[in-house]
């Protein structure tokens, strides 16, 4: 089965990353992921929010280079592909970034199909040709299901308000964490024959 997989949030732990950066560079700033509750969280004691430092972090290729893994992303999408599935990676990431997108996927021994890495440009993911998303944001996630596709979301601190909401669909179902995913695709491919 094809499965788009997200890059931030799923796969690269980006919001740690750029939080990290943010501490270094400002004394005082003491905020981690676990405390975000929106992906685009005010950050009040900088005078921002956080979609914009992840932009300004995300413009820096030797930073896009350094993100760590998700915890869990290598062996999910390992055993993901060694049940035979296809892994396309659909990201939201400018299109200018993408190589450095590669190169950190390759460098972390992240299996997918390298030569279908798509940058979304500002549509919704549904312009994947997938049977199933794998995400962070509840916007593509719900975007997908309606669309009569499978959609897992990756619970992280900044969705989890909207978990209960979203799995109301028959379409849609939450993993927290990859081990979760991975049963959710098994289960999917086994139930629908996919």
């Amino acid at each position: 089965m094809r499965i788009a997989v997200d890059v931030d949030g799923v796969l690269a732990d980006h919001v740690s990353a750029v939080l990290s950066r943010l501490r270094a560079e400002n004394d005082g700033f003491s905020r981690t992921n676990m405390s975000m509750t929106h992906w685009d969280e005010p950050l009040p004691e900088l005078g921002t929010s956080l979609k914009p430092a992840i932009e300004a972090a995300e413009s820096d290729p030797e930073f896009v280079r350094n993100i760590p893994p998700v915890k869990g992303a290598v062996q999910g999408t390992t055993e993901l592909v060694d049940q035979g599935h296809e892994l396309i990676i659909v990201t939201a990431r400018p299109r200018a970034i993408l190589p450095d997108t590669h190169e950190w996927l390759e460098a972390n021994s992240i299996p997918h199909n390298y030569e279908e890495i798509l940058s979304t440009d500002g549509q919704m993911k549904t312009v994947a040709d997938t049977t199933v998303l794998i995400d962070d944001y509840p916007g593509h996630v719900n975007d997908f299901a309606n669309a009569g596709r499978y959609a897992i979301l990756f619970v992280q601190p900044w969705n989890r308000s909207e978990v209960d909401d979203l799995i109301e669909s028959a379409n849609i179902f939450a993993a927290e964490d990859w081990e979760e995913v991975v049963d959710v695709v098994q289960s999917l491919s086994e139930k629908f024959e996919l």
